[in-house]
């Protein structure tokens, strides 16, 4: 009886929250209204487009696409916005600072990444991306290489067990690869080997995207008011609460091991330092961070540094497995550079991830089908022109990454896996902004360059000992995606199996 009644306090709610939001936007939504788009409903508009799996949501998304020109006008209760996917349109928006505002969906993750990189409001992201840019220059990334060889190597070890046997899933392994590169290059924190603990955290912050997907697309629970009364907030913010509780004791500790350290050189405390160390001298020394920030922004670079990373990986795998011809010549360039020896005998180093031009283009051709940030959103803070049509301040921006980058307009058979689309001739024809798997601008991905050379080290030391094989190869078309929290995911785990490479 209670539970009835509990509902039908949340439907009234629900109801009386929309029909508040909808009248207030109401001047917003006339404001769109002569732009092409779907036909939207009073107080719902168009979610009655999205009621379904993420993935479906994703299709629905690149329906649109193919339907309505750029700009395309679309409403889920309260939030107004445009669809676009247009290069040029995409171009534009990216470098405006009327639009360097993050789209209002961002809210939802508030909770666990705060004002960190990905979600702070404009003035908040421009003051602490300038602080903490030092951090991810090149000589700190160069420092960065002996950790991706050292945990590839760890991997490829552990791996053994599965040589000759059947398929299994590689993203289990891969995350926690990547997780232990992040800990351990830009955190300070030594990882060995997958704990219970590391185990907890890994699947509560697969969780906590989950829900914030499903939320942004369901307007009856945008409102904090409806949502907190449901039981998905329970277990959101109990993940939450898990989570941060996790980064804080990664803070501290790092901060007992700066101070305990027996001896430091004093020519090394003029260096640049990696990500941890410099934002808690900037916040011990010159109270530029508070706890509260130190720990949003170390939730961030967790949450960017491995789950990205390890998606990428887990379709890279994919991709190789699945198109042998282009792995014997992806391994063809990297015999031609080591050899027999073992990674072991001779580590990828630094100089050398220059030479990596082929596997370079194969990754670049899985970020192009796979993108991590299929969509991407804006709100604006002005007026804007695109188009032809003046966009009113207020209005959100969708940008279709994964339709851009999938378009036959701007690639040839755009679903064939062709590394060399990104040889230097090919990328001299393509057209501009076409391309953004880092997103682009001023907000464009600050991890991007450890993010390929991570990639490149793993994908490289794996080809050294592995063959990738997958029995029933499924084409490119017929891999069903989702999108978590604005990242894209297999619906299926990727599985491949593995044998040992004899040359």
């Amino acid at each position: 009886m209670l539970t009835i009644l509990a509902y039908i306090v949340v439907s009234l709610l629900s109801l009386l929250f929309v029909i508040y939001h909808f009248l207030g936007n109401k001047e917003l939504c006339q404001k769109i209204s002569h732009i092409p788009g779907p036909i939207a409903f009073p107080l719902i508009g168009n979610a009655y487009l999205f009621m379904g799996n993420t993935s479906y949501i994703l299709q629905q998304i690149s329906k649109l696409c193919n339907t309505y020109a750029s700009p395309c006008r679309f409403i889920i209760g309260s939030k107004v916005a445009v669809l676009i996917h247009d290069p040029e349109h995409t171009k534009a928006v990216f470098l405006s600072p009327k639009a360097a505002e993050k789209i209002e969906f961002f809210d939802f993750i508030k909770p666990w990444l705060g004002n960190g990189l990905v979600s702070a409001p404009r003035e908040v992201w421009r003051v602490h991306r300038k602080l903490i840019q030092p951090a991810f220059v090149p000589e700190i990334m160069q420092s960065f290489v002996t950790i991706f060889q050292k945990t590839s190597i760890s991997l490829i070890d552990e791996l053994t067990g599965k040589v000759n046997s059947l398929e299994f899933e590689v993203y289990p392994y891969l995350s926690f690869n990547a997780f232990r590169n992040i800990c351990e290059s830009s955190l300070g924190m030594s990882v060995k080997t997958k704990t219970k603990e590391i185990e907890q955290f890994l699947e509560a912050s697969e969780r906590v995207m989950e829900v914030v997907t499903q939320r942004s697309f369901s307007p009856w629970i945008h409102s904090d008011i409806i949502f907190n009364v449901t039981n998905t907030s329970k277990v959101f913010y109990n993940t939450v609460k898990y989570l941060n509780s996790f980064t804080t004791n990664v803070i501290k500790k790092r901060r007992i091991d700066l101070k305990t350290e027996s001896f430091r050189n004093p020519e090394e405390e003029k260096q640049k330092k990696p990500f941890l160390d410099l934002i808690l001298e900037m916040a011990d020394s010159e109270n530029k961070f508070t706890e509260q920030e130190i720990r949003e922004q170390v939730n961030t670079i967790i949450e960017g540094g491995y789950f990205t990373v390890s998606r990428v990986n887990s379709f890279t795998m994919l991709m190789l497995a699945s198109h042998p011809e282009i792995q014997d010549k992806a391994y063809d360039e990297i015999y031609q550079i080591y050899g027999s020896k073992t990674p072991e005998e001779n580590p990828v180093k630094f100089e050398d991830l220059k030479k990596l031009e082929y596997l370079e283009r194969v990754i670049k051709e899985t970020m192009r089908l796979f993108p991590m940030g299929p969509i991407l959103g804006r709100k604006l803070q002005e007026d804007f022109s695109i188009g032809g049509y003046t966009l009113p301040k207020d209005c959100g921006i969708v940008i279709a990454i994964l339709s851009i980058h999938r378009n036959k307009k701007y690639w040839p058979e755009p679903l064939k896996f062709d590394p060399n689309r990104f040889s230097p001739e090919e990328v001299a024809k393509q057209t501009p902004y076409t391309y953004m798997p880092f997103s682009f601008g001023p907000r464009d991905c600050i991890g991007r360059t450890y993010a390929m050379m991570s990639m490149k080290i793993l994908i490289a030391t794996l080809l050294r000992k592995y063959v990738l094989i997958k029995d029933n190869i499924t084409p490119t078309e017929d891999i069903k995606i989702k999108v978590e929290s604005v990242l894209l995911c297999p619906v299926e785990p990727i599985s491949i199996r593995i044998e040992r490479r004899v040359k």
